[in-house]
């Protein structure tokens, strides 16, 4: 949902990722994994993205196995220790301008910059407790993003003089954090990517 609300916000991201895909893809195919290393700028959104907003702001709790000492304070064994995700993904030192929705933040020279954290260190957990099914979510959000942008424009809706309504990024408090519902106009990006749509089988998605 994070990923249909910020592209609807942000046109020119959204518009970056079209040219990239019709320069990488080009049209009559969609997306898959063999043009993942040519689409950088897919690669940096998806990254923002789970950055940007976390579903799980504190992650899930764990505990000390041992005693420890973290930055001059003792831990004992047994303590419940949550690891800040929503902080880390928003520490200004590693991401700076951190709530602005910025996938070029990632990128330097035409490549993903190794410099930058990667958000996804956090976003998934931490440590032996990083969830297990990381690299599967990762790769069936890429597929469902790259199909999305091939082929079709996201905007929000216009009002009855047919200009954009504004669309806040409004999320839900608590261990799960969700966005409050929004409308948006989904459509092919042209009548020619209305018909790709239209001949498509389940066995090209």
């Amino acid at each position: 949902m994070t990923f249909f609300l910020m592209l609807a916000m942000n046109p020119e991201v959204q518009k970056r990722a079209h040219e990239e895909i019709d320069e990488v893809i080009g049209f009559g195919r969609l997306p898959d994994f063999s043009d993942r290393p040519q689409l950088v700028y897919l690669d940096a959104l998806l990254k923002e993205i789970f950055r940007w907003h976390q579903t799980l702001p504190l992650g899930v709790p764990h505990a000390t196995s041992e005693d420890d000492v973290y930055d001059g304070y003792f831990i004992p064994k047994g303590t419940v220790v949550i690891g800040n995700a929503l902080h880390i993904l928003h520490d200004p030192e590693l991401y700076p301008d951190p709530y602005k929705f910025d996938p070029d933040r990632y990128i330097k020279d035409g490549k993903i910059n190794k410099d930058v954290a990667n958000p996804y260190s956090a976003a998934f957990g931490f440590g032996r407790r990083i969830c297990p099914g990381r690299h599967m979510s990762l790769d069936s959000i890429w597929a469902i993003v790259s199909a999305t942008l091939a082929i079709f424009d996201i905007s929000p809706p216009k009002d009855e003089n047919g200009n954009p309504k504004p669309l806040k990024p409004i999320y839900s408090d608590g261990l799960l954090s969700h966005p409050d519902p929004f409308e948006l106009v989904i459509q092919p990006r042209s009548d020619r990517h209305k018909q790709f749509l239209e001949t498509l089988t389940a066995s090209d998605v």
